[in-house]
C-alpha cells in the first residue's frame, strides 16, 4: 500500500493517484492534517506532496511515519529545508544569487546588509515561504524599497532579499531520483516573473553537461528524491534559484510523462 501525503487533491496529485491505480497498485490519499500519532498505518511507502499552506502539519506527519520506519519520499528534513527559501540558500549559497534574511521594519539595516553582501539594486524581495510567484517583488531603487517597508512596517515579518540576476533563460528542471527527466524554459508574458502559473509560455530546453552536473549536485546536497529545480541561465554561468519540493508539473507534461516517472521511482524504492 502506498500513501500520498497531502491536503489538497490538486490536478497533479490526482494524476499521480490515477497512474498508481492504472498500474493496479493499492493507493491511499493521506490527509496531512488528519495523521494521528498512534494510529495504525499499513503503508509500504509514503510519497510526500506536502503543501506550503500545511507545511507544519505535513512535517509532523512525515516525522511520525519516519519514526515508524516507513520509507518516505521526500523526507521531513528535505521538505522543511526546500520549503524555506533561506534554509535552501544556506545549503546552496555557493550556487545561488547572493541573498540574505532580514525584517521589514528597518531600512538602514537592510541597506547595510546589501552593502555587506555586495548586492546592488535592483533586488528581489521574497517571502520565506511561498510559491507560484506570489509575494515576490522586484525593487529597482531605494525609494521603492522605502515604500515596501512602509507598507509592511506593522508586520515586522522576515523576508528574503536576493540580488536580481539578468538572465538569458529561466529554466525548470524536473528531477526524479538521480535523473533529470525533463527540462523546460519559461518565457514571461506580461510579467517579469516566469512562473507557468502566471501565464508564462513554455518550451523544451536542452541542458549542457555543466548545467546537468550543477542541478544534480544541488539536488544531492538537499537530499531530494523528487524536486523541481529552478535555474537562471546566464551568459557566463548558471544559478540555482529555488528547489520546489512539491513541484507542479502541468507545463512539464507537454514534454514528459511526469506521473509515470514518479510511479516508476516509487516502485523501484519499494523493491529495495
Amino acid at each position: 500500500m502506498i500513501g500520498v501525503l497531502a491536503h489538497k487533491r490538486t490536478y497533479e496529485n490526482e494524476l499521480i493517484l490515477d497512474t498508481f491505480k492504472k498500474r493496479n497498485l493499492k493507493i491511499d490519499f493521506v490527509d496531512s492534517k488528519e495523521v494521528i500519532n498512534g494510529d495504525d498505518y499499513h503503508y509500504d511507502l509514503i510519497l510526500s506532496r506536502v503543501e506550503r499552506s500545511y507545511l507544519f502539519e505535513g512535517i509532523y506527519a512525515l516525522k511520525y511515519f519516519e519514526s515508524e520506519g516507513l520509507n518516505v519520499i521526500n523526507n521531513s528534513e528535505t521538505v522543511y529545508t526546500c520549503q524555506n527559501k533561506y534554509l535552501t540558500y544556506l545549503k546552496l549559497k555557493k550556487y545561488m544569487p547572493k541573498s540574505f534574511l532580514t525584517y521589514t521594519n528597518n531600512l538602514e539595516k537592510i541597506l547595510n546588509a546589501m552593502e555587506k553582501n555586495s548586492i546592488n539594486f535592483p533586488i528581489v524581495i521574497k517571502p520565506i515561504y511561498g510559491g507560484y510567484g506570489n509575494g515576490i517583488v522586484k525593487v529597482s531603487n531605494i525609494y521603492e524599497l522605502k515604500n515596501i517597508i512602509e507598507l509592511l512596517r506593522f508586520h515586522n515579518r522576515e523576508i528574503f532579499i536576493q540580488e536580481f540576476v539578468k538572465y538569458e533563460s529561466d529554466v525548470r528542471a524536473f528531477v526524479v531520483g538521480d535523473e533529470i527527466i525533463g527540462t523546460m524554459e519559461r518565457i514571461p508574458k506580461n510579467d517579469w516573473r516566469a512562473n507557468f502559473s502566471l501565464g508564462a509560455d513554455v518550451r523544451e530546453f536542452n541542458l549542457n553537461n555543466e548545467m546537468e552536473e550543477l542541478i544534480l549536485r544541488c539536488v544531492e546536497k538537499v537530499g531530494a528524491d523528487i524536486v523541481g529545480v529552478d535555474v537562471l541561465v546566464c551568459r557566463d554561468k548558471s544559478y540555482i534559484l529555488e528547489m520546489n519540493i512539491t513541484p507542479q508539473f502541468r507545463g512539464m507534461m507537454k514534454f514528459v510523462d511526469v506521473p509515470n516517472a514518479i510511479v516508476d521511482f516509487c516502485i523501484d524504492k519499494m523493491k529495495k
